[in-house]
């Protein structure tokens, strides 16, 4: 493998781990733990989540998921409801608090990145237009430009 793409796959790698550990600093002001703010970012995903589905995502045991739902119903970022179609089903979803600290992480992350622009001799446009065009190439990418060309 060519060195200098061992290389720009490492840094990005290691810069996008600085970058949401950056914002993960965030979850002290809220005494949320680094795997609730991962559930958390779940239940966002989809917006009503089994306690079985989450379980899934984060790889845990149902019990201990249950457990960790009840942490964030108590500390107000999720709220358990019965479904309306299935009464026997209860879904997770988010609450304003929940949403609160996910938009507070992204601003936090994106401050720390806009400080790293700036200290840099290049602007966020050139920054963009090379990550961008990477992007592009990916599945998800084209998945994106497809759809936001049929809209």
């Amino acid at each position: 493998m060519n060195q200098d793409i061992i290389a720009l796959e490492y840094e990005l790698r290691r810069l996008a781990d600085v970058i949401k550990n950056e914002g993960r600093q965030e979850l002290i002001a809220y005494n949320i733990s680094d795997v609730q703010f991962i559930a958390v970012q779940w239940i966002k995903e989809t917006d009503a989540m089994t306690i079985g589905t989450l379980s899934k995502h984060l790889n845990l045991a149902i019990s201990s998921t249950s457990e960790l739902v009840d942490q964030l119903v108590q500390k107000e970022f999720a709220v358990r409801k019965k479904d309306d179609e299935d009464k026997r089903k209860v879904n997770i979803h988010l609450t304003e608090r929940g949403q609160q600290l996910i938009d507070d992480v992204i601003i936090k992350r994106q401050r720390y990145l806009q400080s790293l622009i700036k200290a840099s001799e290049y602007s966020v446009k050139d920054y963009y237009k090379h990550i961008h065009a990477l992007y592009k190439e990916t599945e998800e990418g084209e998945r994106i430009e497809s759809s936001d060309r049929s809209n």
